[in-house]
């Protein structure tokens, strides 16, 4: 699964209106819950753990991108 078709499923929203500059507070859908959402099924769908302090500072798909490719992800 894609990190943009994760995004389309969390937050209700077209897959094609994800792009890596898309902020995260730009999103009509977005409060703390569904961060946490958006967490816990990019953490499940890449084998991966995000620090508490990278998902601190996530504000694009671009900045959770970076962390998942410190990681190997691709």
């Amino acid at each position: 699964m894609s990190l943009e078709r994760i995004f389309s499923e969390v937050f209700h929203m077209p897959e094609k209106g994800v792009d890596e500059l898309l902020e995260l507070r730009a999103i009509s859908s977005w409060d703390s819950m569904s961060h946490m959402m958006l967490i816990a099924r990019v953490e499940e769908e890449f084998a991966v753990e995000l620090t508490g302090d990278e998902i601190a500072d996530f504000r694009t798909v671009h900045d959770i991108r970076e962390a998942l490719n410190r990681r190997g992800v691709k």
